[in-house]
Order: C-alpha cells, then structure tokens, then sequence
C-alpha cells in the first residue's frame, strides 16, 4: 500500500509501520504496484513511496513498481529506481490495446538495457489494457534482463502452462482466488499481504490446507471489490498501521 497523509504526501512513519509489520513473513517487498496505487501516483509519491521502502527495508530486496503509459517514462523511473537502490523492477507492457507483440518485447529489452537493473514482468491487462500472448511471454522471459514473471493475467490454466513451458524465470503468482489451482509456482505478491502477512506466509508452504483460509480472508478484506486498495487502506487505518485511508487521485483517468 501506499500511506498518504492528509496533504496527499507519502508518510514516511506509516510506509516504516507497514514495512515492519509485514517484514517478519516476506522475502521481499513491492511498492508502487496495483495495490499501491502505482497508475495514480505522482512522480514526487512514487519516488518518496520508494525511497521510504527502501529506507526501512533492514536487508529485504526492495522491488520497485512501476506503472507508466509508455517505454520512457518506465525507463526514467527505472533509473531512478536504480539510482535510489532498488534491486529490481516490475512493469507492465506499454498502455494501449494497439500495443503490437513486437513492441511488448522491445519495451522490456530496452528497459532493462537502460535502468540496469533485473526487470519483473508484470503479466496483466487491466492497467495495461493488452495481453502478451504465450509465446511473446517466453521470449521477453529470455532477455538477459528478465528475472521474473508476476502472473496476474487471471487465467490459472495459463499459469500452468507458462510454468509447464519452463521459462527460465521464476513465476510469481499474483492473484489470491488462483492460488489453488496455479501449480507449483516459485512465489507470492499478495494484496492481502499486506494485512494478512503471516497467513499468507504459512498459506504458501502448506497450500492445500490454508487455500479456504486464504479465501475467506480475501472476501473478508473485500479483494473481490475493484477497488480493493481502498478496502485495504481501511482495515490498515483502523488498526492503527497507517493514518489515513487517502488514496491517490490519478492525474489522468485509469486505463
């Protein structure tokens, strides 16, 4: 999530009471992406939301990510990241539905040419509003610059077959309602992390007896909702983690 105070700024006491609360059960941490509101977020918001991560991270790697239109402004934030300490990114493919598969594989290679820094494949279509198909999937996963794949393009028999495909990447799985049918994935990014951490933790070594767990917690936290973030922010703000339940206002509508 990302803390907001009532003059719209990143909160660095809130960012540093989030990092610690979910550090005890996470391998890493991700700011900036969906559930942190990173299509809304300022350059001023995302660089602080970064930079606070980072700031509290204590030895965790910190994955910066980013939501951007376009191939250069990923890349500028990219190297910002880069400069600011991150261990690696996480992107989208260029916004748009005319987006070609050819352009989809360009825009990561020259991300992780010009950041220098190991770039996560953030694998969706509602922010982006267009899909890599399969086999530009497995393409980009073998660029020397693409250390993984968060899979949240919502199909768990798809999931199965990239991971069935052997990418050569580590897959992440993203969204909650899947994890019992995902298959053997390397990892979690998990909304419901962030105020579920421990659950999440033991959900993952042992899946098959916490899936029903998981999934009443997602429906308890209201992550079926589609503005989950907000959902999140709340229960955060009643229990004393953050000191808003602001959320960001994008500068432009959300694609």
């Amino acid at each position: 999530m990302t803390p907001l105070s009532d003059r719209d700024e990143v909160s660095r006491r809130d960012v540093a009471r989030l990092v610690d609360s979910v550090r005890p059960h996470v391998t890493a941490l991700l700011p900036a992406l969906s559930t942190g509101e990173g299509w809304a977020l300022t350059d001023r918001q995302w660089q602080d939301m970064v930079a606070h991560t980072l700031d509290r991270a204590d030895g965790l790697p910190v994955l910066a990510g980013i939501q951007r239109p376009g191939t250069a402004e990923v890349a500028a934030r990219a190297r910002t990241a880069a400069r600011l300490g991150a261990a690696a990114v996480v992107t989208t493919t260029p916004y748009g539905p005319d987006v070609t598969q050819q352009q989809m594989y360009d825009h990561y290679a020259a991300v992780s040419e010009t950041a220098g820094l190991p770039v996560v494949v953030y694998h969706e279509s509602e922010i982006s509003g267009n899909t890599i198909e399969p086999g530009t999937l497995l393409k980009i996963c073998a660029l020397p610059g693409v250390a993984a794949v968060k899979d949240s393009a919502g199909s768990a028999t798809a999931t199965r077959a990239l991971l069935a495909a052997d990418p050569g990447v580590p897959v992440l799985q993203g969204l909650e309602h899947l994890v019992g049918d995902c298959g053997d994935v390397d990892g979690w990014v998990m909304a419901l992390a962030n105020v579920e951490p421990a659950l999440c933790a033991t959900a993952f070594d042992v899946r098959p007896v916490y899936n029903a767990a998981v999934r009443e917690a997602c429906e308890r936290h209201g992550l079926d909702r589609p503005d989950w973030y907000r959902a999140l922010k709340s229960e955060l703000h009643r229990r004393r983690v953050i000191g808003t339940g602001r959320t960001a206002t994008p500068e432009g509508s959300r694609t």
